[in-house]
C-alpha cells in the first residue's frame, strides 16, 4: 500500500509500522528498490508502542490491512508470521482504533480493509474511539455473490454522514480481472 500511495502522490510523507522484523525489512528493501525511500519510512515496532514523535507528528491518515481473524478461531497457520498478519495475535481491530485515536489528529481518517462479515466489529471499535464512518464499499469476488471485504473510511470526531458506493467487483463474468480492480494497482 506505501508503494502504491508514493507513486501517486509524491508529495506525500509515509510511515509504514510493521511489527515483524523481516517483513518490516521487506518494505524499507521495496522502497529502496523503487527509490521511493525519501517518501516512505519504515519503521520495525509494535503500533501500540509508537510515540507521535515515531511519526513526526500527529498523522491526518491511517491506513491499515488489519489481521482479520478473531483470536482463536479458525485454523492457526503453523508460519507464525502468516499467522500473525491474519490472526488477531498482536493486533485485533479495538486495538487498532485505539492507538488510531492517539497519533491521528482531530479531524483524522483511518482507511481500512476488512472481512464484510465482521462489520459489526468495526463499528463497535470505531464507536468506542470516536470514529464515524464516512465513506464504505463492498468488495464482491464476482457479480451475485456476497460482498467477502468492505473498505471503509472511518473520521475522528465526524458528524459527516457515510458514503456508501457501488459494489467493487474482482472478476467479471468472463473470470478476468475486472478493469477498476488492475487499475488500482497501477502507479
Amino acid at each position: 500500500m506505501p508503494l502504491i500511495l508514493a507513486y501517486r502522490h509524491s508529495e506525500i510523507k509515509i510511515t509504514g509500522i510493521e511489527i515483524q522484523e523481516e517483513l518490516s525489512f521487506c518494505a524499507r528493501q521495496n522502497s529502496i528498490n523503487h527509490k521511493l525511500d525519501k517518501t516512505i519510512s519504515i519503521i520495525n515496532k509494535d503500533i501500540k508502542n509508537i510515540l507521535i514523535s515515531d511519526i513526526n507528528g500527529k498523522a491526518d491518515i491511517i491506513i491499515s490491512n488489519p489481521p482479520y481473524k478473531k483470536k482463536n478461531s479458525g485454523r492457526l497457520n503453523p508460519n507464525t508470521q502468516k499467522a500473525i498478519a491474519r490472526h488477531e495475535i498482536t493486533l485485533d481491530i479495538d486495538l487498532l482504533f485505539k492507538c488510531s485515536s492517539r497519533l491521528i489528529h482531530k479531524q483524522g481518517r483511518v482507511y481500512i480493509i476488512f472481512p464484510a462479515e465482521r462489520i459489526s466489529d468495526l463499528i463497535l471499535a470505531m464507536e468506542s474511539y470516536k470514529f464515524s464512518p464516512v465513506y464504505l464499499r463492498f468488495v464482491h469476488i464476482k457479480k451475485n455473490t456476497g460482498a467477502r471485504r468492505v473498505i471503509l473510511c472511518a473520521a475522528k470526531n465526524s458528524n459527516k454522514t457515510c458514503t456508501v458506493s457501488p459494489p467493487l467487483y474482482i472478476y467479471n463474468s468472463e473470470n478476468k480481472l475486472t478493469n477498476e480492480y488492475i487499475s488500482m494497482f497501477k502507479p
